[in-house]
This record gives C-alpha cells, sequence and structure tokens, in this order.
C-alpha cells in the first residue's frame, strides 16, 4: 500500500537527530527549575502523587464515604473544589464534561493502572489492594438498578455528597474512552460487569436488527437515541460484549457484536468502503479517519474472544479500514496538516474547512487531537498487525516532537504532553534509537516544571489552572512519567500500563 505522507518529514527528521542526541544527555537527571523537589525522580514523583490521592481524595463526604477517589480536587486543601457559583470555565473544556464533585473512573482510568503498577514496580501490594478496593466498589454500588449502566463516561459520575449519580450534561451515559480494565473489574465485580454489558445492549442500542444507536442513552430510565453511533464508540461496546462472552458464553453478546459489524459495514460508502462518523444526515458525508481506526483496534483484539466465523467478519472490517487509513493524505512536513482528521467518505480527500480537518503539535480542544495521540493509535494498529505504513506513520508523526516545544503560550493541560511521552517511547520501543528516550525524559521534565510545584503533590489541571482535574489528563501524565521511569530502570518489567486515550 502507497504511504501518501509528504517526503519533507523525512529529511527534517534525520537533521534534528544529532541535536536532539546531544541535548537529551544534558537533560538526563536534571530538575526542572520550579518543579517539585527531585523533578529527576519520575518514581518519586507519581508515589507521592498516588500516596496523596489514597490518603487525602477518597470519599469522605456526605452520608455514606467509600473508596472513590475523586476526579477534580483542590490541590492545596486536597479536598473536593468549593464554588461561590459556576465554576470557572477552562479554554477548550466544556464544563458538560467535567466531574467536579465525585468521581468518574473512566476519566481517572489511569489513576488505577498508575496504581496496579506501582505494586509491580515497588512490591508493595497496598497499591493494587486500594485499586482493586476502589473499582469492585464502583462496579458494585454505582450501577443503574433500571439500565444496568454505570455512573461514569463522558457526562455522569457518582457524587459524593450525594451518594448517586450527578450529572455534568444531563443523564447520558457515553463513554469517554476505551476502558482497557475489563480483565481487573470482572475479576472484582463478574456479576456486574456482565449486567453492564448486557445494558449496553438493552438500554444503549436503539435497533437490535439494524445496530443503529446513539453514544447518548439515558442512565435512569430506557431511553435510546438514533443516528449518532460513531465507530470509536461501537468500537467500545464491542470490546465490553466480547469480555462477557469470552467469560458467560451467552449467545447474545455475539448477536450484539454482528449487529454493529453488520451495522457498520453496511452503511459504510460504496464507493470506498470507508465508514462514516454517523449516519446523522448533517454528518453522513464525513468520516473521521481516528474514529475508525479506534474501532479496527478494538475488532482486532476482541476477535481473540468469539467464535471462528464471527471473527473473520470482524478482521475484515478492520483490514478495510486499514487499507483506507493507510491511503490518506498525512501529513508531517514543517509546517504540515498533521494526520487527517476529517476526510470526505466517498472520496477520502481531506476536509478544507469546519472542525474536523487537521492535527496539531500541541494544541488541544473539543473534539481535537494531537499528532501524539492519534500516532499512539497507529502505534497500537501497528502492535496488531505489523503493517510498515502504522510504523511509519508513527514515526513520521514523532519526527515534529524532536523540535517542538510543550506551548505554554496557549493553556497547555497535562494530557497532550503525557502523549508526546508515550509517543517517544513507543518510538523507542520500535527504534532502539537513545533519542526518543533522551526526548521522552526531557518532556517529562518540562512537564513537571509546568504542572508542579512545591504546594502539592497533585499536578496542575493546566498550564493556567490550578486545580486537579483527570478530564484534563493529570492522571495519564502520571502514567507516562512511570512508564518513562521502569523503561529506564526496569526495561525488563512488562507494567500495566496500557494507552487508552482514544
Amino acid at each position: 500500500m502507497k504511504q501518501s505522507i509528504k517526503a519533507g518529514s523525512a529529511m527534517l527528521f534525520m537533521a534534528v537527530i544529532c541535536w536532539v542526541s546531544g541535548f537529551g544527555q544534558s537533560v538526563r537527571g536534571a530538575s526542572a527549575a520550579g518543579g517539585i523537589e527531585g523533578g529527576g525522580d519520575e518514581l518519586k514523583i507519581v508515589r507521592s502523587y498516588a500516596d496523596a490521592l489514597l490518603e487525602h481524595g477518597r470519599d469522605k463526604y456526605g452520608t455514606e464515604h467509600s473508596p472513590l477517589i475523586a476526579s477534580a480536587l483542590d490541590r492545596q486543601t486536597l479536598s473536593l473544589l468549593q464554588f461561590s457559583g459556576k465554576p470557572k470555565r477552562m479554554e477548550g473544556i466544556r464544563n458538560g464534561d467535567r466531574m467536579l464533585s465525585g468521581a468518574n473512573p473512566m476519566h481517572d482510568q489511569d489513576v488505577y493502572q498508575v496504581l496496579y503498577a506501582l505494586t509491580e514496580l515497588t512490591g508493595q501490594r497496598r497499591y493494587a489492594k486500594e485499586a482493586d478496593k476502589t473499582l469492585k466498589w464502583f462496579f458494585e454500588h454505582c450501577q443503574s438498578p433500571v439500565t444496568g449502566l454505570m455512573t461514569w463516561g463522558e457526562h455522569i459520575g457518582w457524587g459524593f455528597r450525594k451518594e448517586t449519580i450527578v450529572y455534568a450534561r444531563g443523564d447520558n451515559h457515553e463513554f469517554f474512552g476505551a476502558w482497557v480494565l475489563w480483565d481487573r473489574a470482572f475479576a472484582l465485580a463478574p456479576k456486574a460487569c456482565e449486567r453492564f454489558a448486557l445494558g449496553l445492549w438493552e438500554h444503549q442500542v436503539h435497533d437490535h436488527e439494524t445496530g443503529d444507536f446513539s453514544r447518548h442513552a439515558a442512565w435512569e430510565k430506557h431511553r435510546t437515541g438514533t443516528h449518532n453511533g460513531y465507530p470509536r464508540h461501537g468500537g467500545f461496546y464491542i470490546a465490553t460484549w466480547a469480555q462477557a462472552y469470552e467469560r458467560s458464553k451467552k449467545d447474545v453478546f455475539l448477536k450484539a457484536i454482528e449487529t454493529l459489524v453488520d451495522h457498520y459495514n453496511n452503511n459504510s460508502s460504496p464507493q470506498t468502503g470507508a465508514i462514516p462518523c454517523s449516519i446523522n444526515p448533517s454528518r453522513i458525508t464525513i468520516m473521521w479517519p481516528e474514529s475508525n481506526l479506534s474501532l479496527a483496534i478494538d475488532l482486532w483484539d476482541a476477535a481473540e474472544k468469539v467464535p471462528a466465523k464471527l471473527a473473520e467478519k470482524m478482521r475484515r472490517r478492520a483490514l478495510q479500514t486499514d487499507q483506507i487509513y493507510l491511503s490518506l493524505k498525512h501529513d508531517f512536513g514543517p509546517t504540515g496538516k498533521g494526520f487527517v482528521a476529517g476526510a470526505n467518505v466517498h472520496t477520502l480527500e481531506r476536509l478544507a474547512e469546519g472542525a474536523w480537518t487537521d492535527t496539531a503539535v500541541w494544541a488541544t480542544s473539543y473534539g481535537n487531537s494531537t499528532d501524539a495521540k492519534i500516532a499512539m493509535l497507529c502505534y497500537l494498529r501497528y502492535k496488531q498487525v505489523k503493517r510498515d505504513g502504522y510504523r511509519d506513520l508513527t514515526l513520521n508523526a514523532a519526527g515534529r516532537y524532536l523540535y517542538s516545544e510543550p506551548d505554554t503560550k496557549i493553556t497547555l493541560y497535562p494530557g497532550p504532553v503525557a502523549d508526546a511521552i508515550f509517543l517517544m517511547l513507543a518510538c523507542y520501543e520500535l527504534t532502539g534509537q537513545e533519542f526518543y528516550l533522551d526526548r521522552a525524559e526531557h518532556f517529562a521534565q518540562r512537564a513537571v516544571g509546568v504542572f508542579f510545584d512545591d504546594s502539592s503533590a497533585l499536578p496542575k489541571a493546566s498550564s493556567r489552572d490550578n486545580q486537579y482535574e483527570t478530564l484534563t489528563g493529570s492522571d495519564d501524565l502520571m502514567a507516562a512519567l512511570l512508564k518513562l521511569w521502569a523503561v529506564k530502570n526496569r526495561p525488563n518489567v512488562k507494567i500495566p500500563i496500557e494507552y487508552n486515550s482514544r
């Protein structure tokens, strides 16, 4: 498959290698100016963060205390945020997505990955034990008695003061991203997890014949929607149903999976085979390539858990996405447009206007992605199928980070810096080139300087906002720092941190 990437990036990529390699040596072990003490020791930073959350960040409010960990905290008092009116808005972040008065484990997923990884790296069982306690309580206490859906995702969470669901934007249940902790969740609360999987089919998918659904469904009662079944969300459901089928062997989960696969096949473009972002008439000609790629990743993993005939259908759909995605005109020249973030579903031409056009190195807001985030999806898909096109995309996207610094002129969030660190570590794994590791460490030091100070063990929500919030990727940054430390110091230890920002 011909790879449509502008050629200029490769030359510039090689030109900066010598500069980066030398620069990285001066970064190693240095402390970030203005950062917390011991800024070069990522393990120390992450342990301090985890200890602070476990000791002070739990649910100590209302009439019933629980082991749940808050999604947002005052960094100095380590208590829930207090507001005299509406919370101050953050640039590029919708207040309707923020969970400011309780827990949202889907926002907080990397908190738990960090705790499990700390047990692997330190031998201290208490970290994994506390993660288990928290997730078990969540799945056994925070599930709708009517729909079986959980209080998590894009818009809802579990309120500490009210001891029930809290709404950031209506009672809409919507996946925030991939949930990569199903193995642990099923081990801790198998009945609740299976009930959730069934709830996704019965109360999220509107039409059980055509597979039409909306990413939004009511948590408290049966209320489904139509025409907004984004491919990435379908992938999240399919991953859930495959986990449930593997354990229960109930045919209902196979029917659910096949219905959604057929839905995407039946609604794909007859000209290109690409899946539109939804069948909403206002968007049916638009493809979001990263959404399709995320679906392919979930289809491929889920195929290992289902019977052969269905698995073959799932893999065919994923491989068709590969052919399409690798033909797009991604552009990583010095002034390039990055990944194709939106295209015409029938021609595959990049959109020239609107919200879905290009990616950027650092800037991000609702609905937009950085180069690093999409490159990490390419890396995940490369690990599944070993197609050189995905490896090339990963490395070409990384090239722009070798000569670019985190942009503190904008409102910089921890998530994009975490993605950059993860990407450098992925490229180090792919190539063995030390300058990627050096660059990852450089970004780590910059992150410590921007998001930490000596007043708290918790990172700031942004370069301009002093509270702690997982929505902006604070926990992702901690996971990235810990993975960096492990790669440097325990390269033979496989730690349980899986990239999940998709």
